[in-house]
């Protein structure tokens, strides 16, 4: 007995799970999807539908409802921003009800005029099992790495480029009429059907190659920080170096002015910059290059800033993800800063390495919009939407999921004049699994 044979005497229901079940874990390489298992269940379910939808041409009803309803699970039980979700999900299903409509129109006209009825319907469900393992393989080893995300810009660019072929399938499903004869433009109808099923790989391919640009301006962000802050230091080494020499001179000059001269001399030295400027905050290079240029934005912003940092090793995080974290959350500090008066301005910054966890507190003054004295909120970042965008930030996204990826935890607490964000993360080296997410 061949396998084909004994996979055609299965239950059609058993051919039905395990064809959802390959479509559900295709789904989950593309969007995370939440935890508790009665998500997962509606997922499965979902995916079931989809998978097993019969798409007839002129079925103007069953294509629309279909889309929509796998959208919506898609939205309840995956993780992700909603573009993101909109986005996978409109790519994962114009290929599926692509492959649908050519499976129950195009191989279906082909089977009758061959006079293989019998054989198509004995092979049906195996048909949509062998789809459905296939798309999961095709994505298992050609996908982003990790949990990936891109910039909302990016994924709108992607809903655009996944309208037209979903629009192909829309015109070729929905234009026609259920009672025309299809018989003269079956074929045709296939090769757009096939088209759009084509279509999934440059989708992919292109998502991949976003996904990557996306980290090469990140990886290129942190490096021009790094360059800054070296030769920031160089700089600093060289005024060190010219007070060293010019020591002697200086002592002279204070022992020959006037008391009241002398005063405002030494305050002129002070203030140089040589003096002043901090450049090594910790014992991590990436933390101390993204303070040192923070710190100069907060100068020329006008708001105080005051770090007290205890962390005397380099942190064993990859660089891209504490640029991540302390640049969006100092970046966030400042533009709520800036919508105060400048005597209000200040951020404070609290980082420790120690007991295997680097906790991160970071404190700034913002706008009173609650009108009392004592307010404390805290906010959940899942519920953030567009109009509370103002107290969340922009970067909040992006320093959870950096946040998430090592395992860590973060709170963010909104007070009347103040707003406070606490992370923490393990420090031992993260695992392959959590890093994938």
């Amino acid at each position: 007995m061949s396998i084909l044979e004994w996979i055609k005497q299965l239950p059609s229901g058993v051919l039905g799970m395990v064809a959802a079940a390959f479509i559900y874990f295709t789904l989950s390489c593309l969007v995370r999807i939440k935890e508790k298992w009665w998500y997962r269940l509606l997922c499965l379910i979902g995916c079931w539908a989809a998978s097993f939808t019969i798409i007839f041409i002129g079925d103007l009803v069953n294509l629309l409802c279909c889309i929509v309803f796998f959208l919506l699970i898609i939205w309840i039980t995956c993780k992700g921003s909603l573009l993101k979700k909109i986005t996978m999900g409109l790519i994962l299903a114009s290929s599926i009800f692509a492959f649908n409509a050519f499976y129950d129109n195009g191989l279906a006209f082909l089977a009758h005029y061959y006079g293989k009825d019998e054989f198509y319907g004995n092979m049906y469900l195996v048909g949509r099992l062998s789809f459905a393992v296939f798309l999961y393989l095709m994505i298992r080893f050609h996908r982003p790495e990790g949990e990936f995300e891109l910039s909302p810009p990016l994924w709108r660019l992607m809903l655009m480029l996944t309208l037209t072929p979903l629009a192909i399938l829309s015109s070729v499903i929905l234009l026609r009429s259920p009672y025309a004869d299809i018989s003269g433009t079956v074929i045709a109808d296939s090769v757009l059907f096939l088209v759009v099923m084509l279509s999934f790989v440059g989708l992919l391919r292109a998502l991949i190659v976003l996904e990557r640009q996306q980290r090469l301006e990140q990886e290129n962000t942190l490096v021009l920080m790094n360059q800054k802050y070296y030769e920031s230091m160089e700089q600093q080494q060289f005024e060190i170096r010219r007070l060293r020499h010019d020591l002697a001179n200086h002592l002279q000059a204070l022992l020959a002015l006037p008391e009241q001269q002398r005063e405002e001399y030494i305050k002129g030295m002070l203030d140089n910059s040589a003096l002043t400027q901090v450049f090594s905050w910790c014992g991590d290079p990436t933390v101390n290059a993204v303070l040192t240029n923070k710190e100069s934005l907060m100068q020329q912003r006008k708001v105080r800033f005051s770090a007290r940092l205890d962390i005397e090793e380099e942190l064993p995080f990859e660089k891209a993800d504490i640029c991540a974290i302390f640049a969006n959350a100092l970046d966030n500090a400042v533009e709520a800063c800036m919508k105060l008066d400048e005597h209000l301005r200040e951020i404070d910054l609290e980082a420790r390495l120690g007991k295997g966890i680097l906790a991160v507190n970071i404190k700034n003054a913002c706008k009173n919009e609650y009108n009392e004295e004592k307010v404390e909120r805290r906010i959940r970042l899942p519920q953030t939407t567009k109009k509370d965008s103002e107290n969340h930030g922009f970067g909040l996204k992006s320093i959870q999921k950096t946040v998430k990826k090592y395992g860590g935890s973060m709170e963010i607490k909104r007070e009347a004049q103040s707003f406070n964000l606490f992370l923490y993360l393990p420090v031992e080296k993260p695992s392959s699994e959590m890093l994938k997410g």
